[in-house]
């Protein structure tokens, strides 16, 4: 554990409670600096073949989520140049639900090849996991998005990655209302079993 964190209690009820909250449902405040530096370092467990730390996180906040909102508009007209203008708005708009958008990814290094990059992208899932459990462990809530546009290279560019980087995830993050989800889980049994050779 890093000598700027403090020890944590375990905390298997949290994982256990924790479920995504809706963009829509989380307002201010966002997670502050203390409470991101400790999902990232949640993030930072996360299983590494190769110790290649391909673990990346970008935080927008403020007035820097309308220019994302811009982004994201931009890579659906490029896609898509028949967009209708009501649906560009839309997708622009989207980067302004929450307080915090964290654009997820992976940085592939390609020049190892006992660790594939589905491996390396597979760390860094698992990072973001870690980074979800530790928000909402902190009282945050927080969800994990995706779209079309983390597959476009100028989004990738504009947000730090390189080409052959690998962009996960839209994380949605904020404090939840009184009427945040709490779905319900099934139990265990039908996602497991014990395998022995011949049956």
């Amino acid at each position: 554990m890093p000598d700027n964190i403090a020890p944590l209690p375990a905390v298997p009820a949290d994982l256990l409670a924790r479920s995504s909250v809706p963009a829509r449902l989380l307002r201010a405040p966002a997670p502050d600096r203390s409470a991101l530096d400790l999902a990232v370092s949640a993030a930072l467990r996360a299983p590494d073949h190769g110790g290649l730390r391909p673990w990346r996180f970008v935080f927008i906040q403020g007035e820097d989520r309308g220019a994302l909102g811009d982004l994201l508009a931009a890579s659906m007209r490029a896609r898509a140049p028949d967009t209708p203008a009501e649906r560009l708005e839309v997708e622009r708009a989207k980067p302004l639900r929450a307080p915090l958008v964290v654009a997820a990814g992976a940085a592939i290094n390609h020049e190892r090849p006992g660790v594939p990059p589905w491996e390396q992208e597979a760390s860094a899932a698992a990072g973001i996991m870690n980074f979800l459990n530790m928000l909402d462990a902190q009282g945050f809530g927080a969800c994990w998005l995706s779209s079309p546009s983390l597959k476009d290279p100028a989004v990738k560019a504009a947000l730090g990655f390189a080409e052959g980087d690998s962009l996960l995830g839209w994380i949605y993050a904020g404090t939840p209302g009184e009427d945040r989800p709490r779905p319900s889980r099934p139990g265990p049994d039908a996602f497991r079993r014990d395998w022995a050779p011949g049956r």
